[in-house]
């Protein structure tokens, strides 16, 4: 029989096959894996597996306060006014006389042009004029008696306002030889020399107004919103000087450069302290708001690179996003807070939003070190 059997079997050899995968796959049902893997399915059909234990975390209160906030602007202080004053009447520069970096009244003469022939002009024309007047005063008397016509009088009448027009142009001629600061200013720069021949339009001087100083900035168009015309500002120079002007101008067009708007803040400037042109940090109060002041090390990004801090919520890290109102030498201001707030700040690194956490509060330097072995 036995010979029979494996006669069977060579002529049939997959049965021998099948007989061995099932054997195989009885043995692995049973759970009787010599690796003692029963063991481990056992432990986790009782719960005694557990997951890791939380991250250790130190955090810190935090506590808002009621700041002002502020729209912070760098620019550079100029002169109010520059105006280029040039020639009314052509003739050769006589003289200046203003030095250079004066202080001018309105109305004071700055420089004398050559008056030339004028006057000769203007005493020929005064006396062609008093001739029209005669002529003009004898035709109307003889237009009144009828024996002069309305064509006539007309005449006359054009012929004496001929003659006032040049005396009138000859007397304004000789005035404007006469070159007159137009307002209180600074006699700021020569634009040519004295013997200079000038013809009508050539520039002569140039004059600043410097009692009243602008310092121009430029204001990004997310914060351009917030500003009003006559909103007070305090001005920093760079030497620490501290003065408080308003605003005075509001671009209505952006720089298509730069998508920043023109702004100028108005500062008085009364003994001439201030000099144009230099650098200044404009500071313009815009209300009061919460905020929180943290160290710079706190300060993390989530995945989409937005700015926040992590906090702790029932044991667990929550992002909250912030805004940065600003930042002084000893921290930073955040807004979008409000209350006491738990930030983690020691191994903010190491978590995620969502993830457990063990929050240990801040004991010092040395809890610090110990935490983060």
């Amino acid at each position: 029989m036995f010979s029979r059997f494996r006669q069977f079997v060579a002529v049939r050899p997959y049965l021998f096959s099948i007989v061995i995968v099932l054997a195989v796959c009885l043995w692995m049902a049973s759970g009787m894996a010599p690796d003692g893997s029963n063991n481990v399915v056992a432990a986790e059909q009782d719960g005694s597996a557990s997951a890791p234990p939380p991250t250790r975390v130190q955090v810190s209160q935090f506590q808002t306060e009621t700041i002002e906030d502020q729209l912070l602007l760098y620019g550079h202080t100029e002169a109010r006014r520059v105006s280029v004053i040039s020639a009314e009447v052509s003739g050769r520069l006589i003289e200046y006389l203003v030095d250079p970096g004066r202080e001018v009244k309105k109305g004071q003469p700055l420089a004398r042009l050559d008056v030339q022939d004028r006057r000769a002009q203007l005493a020929r024309a005064q006396a062609l004029l008093a001739q029209r007047e005669i002529e003009y005063e004898g035709v109307k008397a003889l237009n009144k008696q009828g024996f002069q016509g309305k064509a006539s009088l007309a005449q006359a009448r054009a012929a004496l306002v001929e003659a006032q027009s040049s005396v009138e142009n000859l007397q304004l001629a000789i005035t404007n030889t006469q070159v007159l600061a137009p307002y209180d200013s600074v006699f700021d720069e020569r634009m040519v020399e004295e013997g200079a021949f000038l013809g009508i339009g050539d520039p002569i001087l140039k004059l600043a107004e410097t009692r009243r100083l602008i310092v121009r900035t430029d204001v990004a168009e997310r914060d351009i919103q917030k500003l009003r015309l006559g909103m007070p500002a305090q001005v920093t120079l760079l030497n620490g000087e501290a003065v408080e002007g308003e605003v005075d101008f509001i671009a209505a067009v952006s720089n298509p450069n730069t998508l920043t708007f023109r702004v100028e803040v108005l500062v008085e400037n009364p003994d001439a302290a201030l000099k144009a042109g230099l650098s200044a940090e404009v500071r313009i109060p815009l209300g009061e708001l919460q905020a929180l002041k943290v160290t710079p090390a706190v300060l993390a990004l989530d995945e989409d690179g937005t700015l926040g801090v992590k906090t702790v919520v029932d044991e667990r890290v929550a992002f909250v996003p912030a805004q940065l109102l600003r930042s002084e030498s000893d921290g930073a201001w955040l807004g979008g807070f409000d209350g006491e707030v738990t930030i983690i700040t020691l191994g903010q690194g190491f978590v995620r939003h969502g993830d457990p956490v063990d929050a240990v509060p801040y004991q010092g330097a040395a809890a610090a070190e110990e935490l983060s072995q």
